[in-house]
Parts: structure tokens; sequence; C-alpha cells
């Protein structure tokens, strides 16, 4: 006997044998036990869940020699012949090749005659939903009032197209994706009757790539069976499927979890020689932290994480290192980057940006536990180190704004010693040479003053643009480089912004007054462990001091 597919070798030929459609088995034995057979019905629902498998079941049902009964003997000529697809009164017509109205005017004229030999006549159409809108019309008054002993089995992956007054016509069954659990046991069953070594991890893939279709899983399996041979590895079958490694997926997962933004990047581009699609990863990692939420907020429920218990595990022990916050707004940017990559012609940028977004995204502290921390700093009970007249008074409030990225105390602050006079010209001289675009960009810098550690660099709120453009990375990175060349060590970079301080219109004598009591006041603020406190906390600086009581 030639070789038979694993899809046909283990469909199912009683209504115990279907899988995961309770709600039709159950009616459709019910109907056969009352005797209350309908003329019409209609099975709508995904591929490969078991319509036309049902259809042929029922269609036994009624026509087995000891029937109508639920348990169909599979030995009587009816039954094989059905089994086999070649009953001559159990006729299944193919709409998407046989859906004009020639062929329903065909299917008309046979409906007149009475079964050969069976109890019933039966017409299974699988894909109804093919046929011409004249061919439904031609149809609709058979399907009305269609001959005695005539029943018609309809089925669609697609009722929508179905016309309303053909489902009116029919009893209506839908048919659901099957469960994950569902065909992962289906699949462990069929594994161990062929003698099959495979593992979980191979199981779950199959299972995930299939979608919710028992057909499509066991062609996957058949399939697997001819690349690996009776002994089947984990690591084989996502290569064949085209899934990415459950290992890149965990690296990826550690990275984040230790802020590492150049593991992230390196990781992206061993996908890009492997030849990966970017855009299948991205969604990949997508299932991946969705199912790392889930974990974290119902547990290893296996209906809404669909995964081997082997897999749960190690995802319960990565959620435990998240917070909710932090897997919502992983999954965001991750929408967002899947996204821009679906019409990037640089997918890579696009990805590699979305990653190091979910890196940062990690270091961010909820607001609830900053303002706890504060609330302890402030306490009347808690001790203050401050130095001598370094008490907040009451009737002053400081505002403040966020400091840039890369802050640093203004320049009235107290400042560090100064290198040689030569390291800023030589500084200057070097950047013409390799950036003539920096070197211009420098140029407009209300001060560049040099520090133990680097240098600090000030522009006022009008160069605002020369201060965004030299922040970039690449022209900091440059600049860096170029300091520290000059200068024969690690060298520090800081870019800022200052202010003026812009009081009430004054005299001139009244103004410097005012002035110069403001910058001391300030320097007292500044030095209050509260407002540290709080400056740290939401990376501020203060903008302005201003008297309540005027």
């Amino acid at each position: 006997m030639s070789y038979q597919v694993i899809a046909r070798k283990w469909r199912p030929q009683s209504f115990e044998e279907v899988v995961g459609q309770n709600a039709a088995e159950q009616t459709l034995r019910n109907a056969i036990l009352q005797n209350r057979i309908a003329h019409a019905y209609l099975f709508a629902g995904p591929r490969g869940v078991g319509k036309t498998t049902t259809a042929r079941i029922f269609a036994k049902a009624l026509n087995c020699i000891k029937g109508p009964t639920v348990t169909p003997c599979h030995v009587c000529d009816s039954c094989k012949e059905i089994a086999a697809s070649n009953s001559i009164d159990v006729l299944e017509i193919d709409a998407a090749s046989n859906r004009g109205i020639d062929e329903i005017r065909e299917l008309r004229e046979n409906v007149k005659y009475a079964a050969a030999r069976d109890r019933y006549k039966i017409f299974i159409i699988d894909e109804v939903h093919m046929l011409t809108t004249e061919a439904f019309n031609a149809l609709l008054k058979t399907l009305e009032e269609p001959p005695d002993r005539v029943v018609f089995i309809l089925a669609t992956t697609e009722l929508h197209k179905v016309p309303a007054t053909v489902l009116s016509r029919c009893q209506h069954f839908t048919f659901k994706a099957i469960s994950f659990q569902e065909i992962y046991d289906r699949l462990i069953m069929i594994c161990s009757s062929e003698q099959l070594q495979i593992g979980d991890g191979a199981l779950g893939a199959i299972v995930r790539a299939a979608e919710g279709s028992m057909r499509d899983a066991q062609s996957l399996l058949d399939q697997v069976i001819s690349f690996c041979g009776k002994e089947v590895d984990d690591e084989r079958v996502r290569e064949l499927l085209g899934l990415i490694p459950q290992q890149l997926l965990d690296e990826i997962t550690v990275a984040i979890l230790e802020n590492n933004a150049s593991a992230v990047l390196r990781l992206v581009e061993s996908l890009i020689q492997s030849g990966r699609n970017l855009q299948y990863f991205v969604r990949e990692l997508l299932a991946h932290f969705r199912n790392l939420l889930m974990v974290k907020i119902v547990g290893e429920d296996p209906q809404l994480v669909p995964l081997p218990p082997a897999d749960l595990i190690r995802l319960k022990e990565f959620s435990g290192q998240f917070s909710e916050e932090d897997l919502t707004r992983i999954f965001k940017i991750l929408v967002d980057t899947d996204g821009q990559l679906r019409w990037s012609s640089q997918p890579r940028f696009h990805l590699e940006i979305g990653l190091i977004k979910i890196v940062q995204a990690r270091r961010l502290v909820p607001l609830e536990k900053l303002l706890a921390s504060l609330e302890d700093v402030l306490k009347p009970g808690h001790v203050q180190h401050s130095t001598p007249g370094s008490t907040l008074q009451p009737p002053l409030l400081n505002t403040l704004r966020p400091a840039p990225a890369n802050s640093f105390p203004s320049p009235s602050a107290p400042k560090s010693s100064p290198k040689v006079g030569g390291v800023i010209d030589e500084l200057k001289g070097q950047l013409a040479l390799r950036s003539p675009m920096v070197s211009s960009l420098l140029e407009h810098a209300t001060e560049i003053q040099p520090t133990q550690d680097g240098i600090d660099i000030y522009f006022q709120r009008h160069s605002n643009f020369h201060f965004e453009m030299l922040q970039s990375a690449e022209n900091l990175q440059l600049l860096k480089e170029v300091l520290e060349s000059v200068v024969g060590k690690h060298q520090e970079v800081r870019i800022a912004l200052t202010d003026s301080m812009q009081g009430p219109q004054l005299s001139p004598s009244d103004r410097t007054i005012e002035g110069d009591a403001k910058s001391r006041l300030t320097e007292r603020i500044k030095h209050n462990p509260a407002v540290q406190s709080f400056l740290e906390a939401f990376k501020a600086e203060i903008a302005d001091i201003k008297d309540l009581e005027k």
C-alpha cells in the first residue's frame, strides 16, 4: 500500500475522535438520537479544524446500515465508501472549482433522484462562499424545499461571504480554532503511535506554527519527520519552520534586563548575518513579551499562555524580574517598531532604535516610588545633614525644569581646577581638521569650561539649535575622541543650556544688588538636602526662585 500522510491516516472517523468541537458534535449527536434531522446545515470556521471531517462522520451516522446511529459501524459498505469519498449517495463538491450556475443546475437535477442504496442522499459543498451570485440564487429554492431524504451540508471558511438568504435556510454551526493544549495532546498521541522521539520544544513550535489548525499541525509534523527522521531535534524544527531560535529570544530578554544596549545591537547584527526577516523577528519578540506579561498577571494558565510546561517555567523566571509597567512599555514599543518596519526601506535602523528604547525604558522609575522616597526625606523627623545657613525658608518656592541628559552645575557654581589654557585652542584646531561642522557648532558656545575630568560647554537659549546639534550621539562622540587625543586620557564632555536670571525691571544699582542676593540665595537653596534629593530624583535643575510673600 502507498504511503498515507499523517493528516489522512489520523483523520477522525467518529464523533468521539473529533478534537475541540464539542458543541457541534453534541448537537449533531442529539439530532440523530431525537430523529430531528434538518435538510440543510452550515459549518463555518477556520481551515483545518474539522468541518469536512465532521460532515463525513455525520453522513456515516445517517447512512450506516445500523443507523441512523451516533456510533457508525465503520465496516458496512456505506461507512467504508463514505470514508473513502467514493459513495454514490454522498457527493462532495468543491465550490472553488464548481462555482458557476451550470454546475448548480446540474446539482438541482441530481437532487430529484432518490438515493441509489443508502437512507439519505447527502451533498457536502466545501468552500460554499466561492459560489457566484447566480449560483447561490439557483441553489436557494432547493435549500428551502429539498426532496425528502436529501441533506445539504455546506462548509465555509468565510462566513461573511455567504448570503443571508442562504444562512436563513440552514442550521448554523460555528467551528472554533483548536486550542494549543488540544492539538498538543493529539500530536503526543500520534507521535507515540508512530514511535517518534520528539521533545516538548519541537512539539510546541509545531503547534504554535499551526495557529489552531489540527490539519496544519499534522502536515507540519509530517514535514518534520521527513526532515529529521524518527529522532526530532528542537532547534532543527525551529530552523525548518523558519522560527527565531528560543535561545536568541532569551538572550535579548537577558540583555534588556541587564540594560545592555551593546549586547542588543550585537544580537541584531547576528540576525542580519543569518538572513532572518527582521519584521518576523519583531513579531516573535512581541509574542514572547506578550507571554511574559500574561504569566506576570495570571500565572501559568495554559489557555492564555499556550506553551509547554518547560517553557512556562522559564517564562515565569523571566517575568519575575520585570514589572507589569515594564512589560507594557516594552510591548508598546515593539508594536510601534513593527508598524515602522512594515513600510521602511531601512528596517535595521528602526529595529535597533526600537530595542535601544526598550533598554532605556527599563531605567525609568515609577513616579510613585520617587514621591515616596521624597516623602521620607521631607518627614519632620528626618535628619538633614546640611551646611550652616542652608535651611529652606518657608516663603520661598523653587521652580524646577528638567535638565538635559548631560546635566551639570551652571556656570555660577564653583568651578573645578582649570587645565592649561592651550588645551581648548588645541581642541578647536583639531576639530577644524576633523569636522568643520562640529568646529562651527562649538564656536557658538557661550563658555567652554575645563574641569578635572573633562570640559563643560554652555550655550545660551537663543543657540538652542547649535546645542541640539552638538549633543547628538555622533557629534558628541567625535568631540570626546578629539579631546582625549589632545589630553591623552579619558575625558567627559558635558553640554547644557543656560538662562540669564530676569527679575523685575529695576534701576541699574538696584538690579545689581538684587542679582547678587538672588545668586547667593540660589546657592543656599541648592545645598539644602531636601532640594538636592528632589533635583536628583527628577533629574532637574533650579530655573527660578520666587518670593511668595511678594
